[in-house]
């Protein structure tokens, strides 16, 4: 892209900066004959409208602001496929750099700082726009000591009818606020949060909440407490503490209404008054001592005579155990940090730099060195590797010397989450929250596991990506089935049929109260009725006792000639009673015939006008 010129007008000079969708470019404008930056699209997302639109969108919120502290838009175009934003250029460092080469900034100017980061935001909420990504890394602090806020890449207008959502929050996770990590409505109270964790972390040089993983960090925003500054900076005073906390609330109502309210807290905790306040306008590249807080009588008193003044007051004991304890706190920082004094033994540092970081502690620990380790973000190096290392290799020091080292915890890369297990909707939400997307979308068939569920993805999970990766995933939609008709056949049978086709057996009624545990019971319904399900289908049944085989005969009777008619009754007693098969009058001279049945042990008789004539088993 170096040399190329877009729309006839802009030559991309350098690659200046990359994010996560675009990289910057410091370039010529030729119409005006200025230095401006551009900032290009990534190819990948130059196809996907979404991102265009959001893309262009950052032109059109941004450039109608104004203001001091803002980085200005001049322009948004398409040159081909490429598409671009024209901005301010502003030479200088990020905030994250100077955090990361001034171990202890002063709290005037950390707070100074954070008052223009303010004042920025301040005209964005004025205008109806949020932010959404502020830290350290969009922040760029100038040369003569202007404080420029830049990046409004994922601003949305309050006022629009689009409601800002997961998809659309792209934050560093670090300075996320707990109602982004939640994927809640956003506010301008969002900006105040993530304002709070950038001026924790320049007044501490640590940030509140780290972890292994950026779903870790996110939880730790929405449940975990806020340490108190006062942890890693006594110097802090108590109102400053308060103010700093009051913007780190987990409940956007708990924090302050607007980020003017903020800004005045500020003030009042330093002792900046609205009338003499001046921005800060120091050399940052160059400032080693704390800005000095103006008074509002003519004659000023510095820090330092009030401090000997202090001291010239003191009871002389005081004064010889304050440096007392001063000469044993020096002796004990040189000890550690440049090894025995009196150890004979002198090690030479070997080169541990881009290798992991177990490695670099294993090497330097077996020649009697101390480690120590400070992990910050890079997307040049992989996670875990050596950066830098203090004092550099060849250096030799004594037997316990401390060897700093800075190790990567990565940049934009990121590791792919494990899906399998969940739910289509559960793996959305949970790459949302990551940056990523769901890709392709295929059924696979899984009998042991549960119906719709993901049962594999790829990338693999623990594969290193960056955001927007497509997670391709497959399902287990469970082939159907037909059901048997298992009607007739013995419990054990049906149980037997039905497992072979991974049916399972639900409930099991008895129809005539005999035992369901009986396995030679006789299924007389079943619950769904034979035909085509899922394979994880339950069918329950119903059973009765199987029945005994019957028996069957027939019954001849002649009536004597002569007479009256005669009562004739044919009685049947088997294995379920006695019951009456026939009862009628006979004419004389006729012929009875009769076929019974019974089940078990059968015994007929024959019954003529109440004398028993035939008793007789079939």
């Amino acid at each position: 892209m170096i040399g190329k010129i877009l729309d006839e007008r802009y030559e991309l000079i350098k690659k200046i900066g990359s994010g996560g969708m675009a990289d910057v470019y410091m370039a010529k404008d030729i119409l005006l004959d200025r230095v401006v930056a551009v900032k290009i699209l990534h190819g990948n997302f130059a196809e996907d409208e979404d991102f265009v639109l959001r893309f262009r969108h950052e032109a059109q919120s941004a450039g109608k602001l104004t203001h001091p502290n803002i980085v200005g838009i001049y322009d948004v175009g398409c040159d081909g496929d490429i598409h671009y934003i024209v901005m301010e250029y502003v030479e200088g460092q990020t905030l994250k750099q100077y955090i990361q080469s001034h171990p202890s900034i002063p709290i005037d100017t950390a707070v100074r700082i954070a008052i223009d980061i303010g004042n920025a935001l301040e005209e964005a909420h004025d205008n109806g726009i949020i932010h959404c990504d502020i830290k350290p890394h969009n922040i760029l602090l100038t040369g003569d000591g202007k404080v420029k806020v830049t990046d409004f890449g994922i601003a949305r207008a309050i006022n629009s009818s689009t409601v800002i959502d997961k998809q659309s929050i792209l934050g560093s996770v670090h300075y996320l606020s707990p109602e982004q990590a939640a994927g809640d409505k956003i506010t301008e109270k969002t900006d105040i949060y993530s304002l709070g964790i950038v001026l924790y972390e320049m007044l501490t040089h640590h940030l509140p909440f780290e972890g292994e993983t950026a779903v870790s960090i996110a939880l730790k925003h929405m449940q975990g407490d806020v340490p108190r500054p006062t942890k890693y900076n006594p110097a802090i005073s108590p109102m400053l503490e308060e103010c700093l906390l009051t913007a780190l609330q987990k409940d956007p109502n708990k924090r302050y209404d607007t980020v003017g309210d903020f800004i005045s807290e500020l003030k009042i905790a330093q002792g900046f008054t609205t009338t003499i306040y001046k921005p800060a306008s120091h050399d940052f590249t160059a400032m080693t001592r704390p800005i000095h807080k103006a008074e509002r009588k003519p004659k000023k008193i510095s820090k330092e005579s009030k401090i000997l003044n202090y001291i010239g007051n003191m009871p002389q004991k005081y004064i010889w155990i304050s440096m007392a304890l001063l000469f044993v706190c020096c002796f004990a920082w040189a000890f550690f940090s440049f090894g025995s004094f009196w150890s004979s033994q002198n090690v030479t540092v070997p080169n541990v730099v881009g290798k992991p970081v177990e490695v670099a502690q294993t090497t330097l620990k077996k020649l009697d060195l101390k480690v120590s380790v400070d992990e910050i973000a890079s997307d040049d190096v992989p996670a875990g590797e050596v950066i830098s290392q203090t004092p550099i290799a060849g250096t030799n020091v004594k037997a316990k010397r401390i060897i700093h080292l800075t190790v990567s915890k990565g940049g934009s890369t990121m590791l792919i989450p494990d899906l399998k297990g969940l739910t289509l909707s559960q793996a959305k939400e949970r790459l949302d929250k990551l940056g990523l997307t769901i890709g392709a979308v295929e059924n696979g068939n899984d009998p042991d596991k549960p119906s719709e569920i993901i049962i594999s993805q790829s990338p693999e999970p623990g594969s290193k990506t960056t955001k927007g990766t497509r997670v391709n995933i497959v399902i287990n939609m469970k082939q159907k089935v037909s059901i048997p008709s298992v009607v007739g056949m013995t419990l054990s049978d049906a149980k037997n049929t039905l497992s072979s086709l991974k049916l399972a057996v639900g409930t099991i009624t008895s129809s005539d109260g005999s035992s369901i545990d009986d396995a030679s019971a006789v299924v007389v319904s079943q619950d769904p009725a034979a035909g085509e399900t899922k394979s994880d289908t339950v069918v329950n049944l119903t059973v009765a006792a199987k029945q005994k085989a019957k028996k069957n005969g027939t019954v001849n009777i002649s009536i004597p000639k002569g007479g009256n008619p005669r009562q004739v009754d044919i009685l049947v007693t088997d294995d379920n009673g006695r019951h009456t098969v026939y009862s009628a009058k006979a004419n004389p001279g006729s012929t009875v015939s009769k076929d019974v049945s019974g089940s078990g042990s059968v015994r007929v008789q024959v019954v003529i006008d109440g004398s028993v004539v035939q008793d007789r088993e079939l």
